[in-house]
């Protein structure tokens, strides 16, 4: 990876060490009380987990018994993939970027998010938190090239809208936004396999070029499912994504709509009405 690669994902140790507490515990078994204790490190906000729950505060200082029910209402997945990507967006806008470059990539990022969220709530196979990380994924590179890049990410954002050749994006920043979301999801410690996904999805290639595991399949069918909901079709084009989950087999027209798809679409259709896609 070239020579902006390493500066593009420096964090804060303290930063790293402790979504990375958070990112171990998806791999066991755990506790709300067990997640909400590793976010007992000084510095480090509850407020995105009860935003996202729906749940108010009594006081300014936030209870612990309610980030146990944020918690518990969202689960210790969910909970820890929302707080590596609240605790990145903090960064990113604590760098203090001009507005018309973070506004409109946070927006896009945000709606990838929710639809994936939503999406995989729908298909249990894939889950609602590798989902959101799926949306996350693909512009998590953007966001810290911004605060890394400052001034050469405006211009080249500025002229490609964020989508330009490999060659422009290493000329500009010594590597492409690709790599730096791939590299991003390791340093997290949210998996190689995870950000192989990654790496797969964002630069087009075909899972044949590498060992196809089951995680990196279903991360390219997920991202082709929700990019075509975001585009306002209910099933992608490509037929092995269209096929890889039996949750959104195709229906016979004059069946009435099985529930948890009749809920996917109203809730993609609420995204749409408020100009969120």
């Amino acid at each position: 990876m070239g020579r902006g690669s390493k500066s593009a994902t420096q964090l804060p140790q303290h930063t790293l060490k402790f979504i990375q507490s958070c990112s171990r515990l998806l791999g066991r078994k755990t506790t709300s009380a067990e997640f909400v204790h590793a976010l007992s490190v000084p510095g480090y906000s509850s407020k995105c987990l009860l935003r996202t729950a729906h749940i108010v505060a009594k006081q300014k200082k936030i209870r612990v018994s309610e980030i146990e029910t944020s918690v518990e209402a969202l689960g210790v997945r969910t909970s820890a993939i929302i707080i590596a990507i609240n605790t990145i967006c903090e960064a990113t806008l604590d760098s203090g970027p001009a507005a018309r470059v973070w506004t409109p990539i946070f927006k896009e990022m945000m709606s990838e998010i929710e639809l994936g969220y939503h999406f995989g709530s729908s298909a249990g196979s894939v889950g609602a938190e590798k989902e959101m990380l799926i949306g996350f994924s693909r512009l998590a590179g953007l966001a810290v090239l911004l605060v890394s890049h400052p001034a050469a990410f405006t211009e080249w954002y500025l002229r490609t809208g964020g989508a330009s050749s490999s060659d422009d994006a290493i000329a500009t920043f010594g590597c492409d936004p690709y790599q730096v979301s791939s590299l991003l999801l390791q340093r997290l410690g949210l998996g190689p396999q995870n950000a192989l996904g990654t790496a797969v999805t964002l630069v087009a290639l075909h899972p044949s070029v590498v060992e196809a595991k089951p995680v990196i399949q279903t991360w390219l069918a997920a991202f082709h499912c929700v990019q075509a909901l975001k585009a306002g079709k209910r099933r992608p084009v490509d037929n092995a994504s269209r096929d890889f989950f039996p949750e959104l087999a195709e229906h016979v027209e004059s069946d009435p709509l099985p529930a948890h798809l009749e809920i996917l679409f109203e809730e993609v259709e609420k995204l749409r009405a408020a100009h969120s896609l």
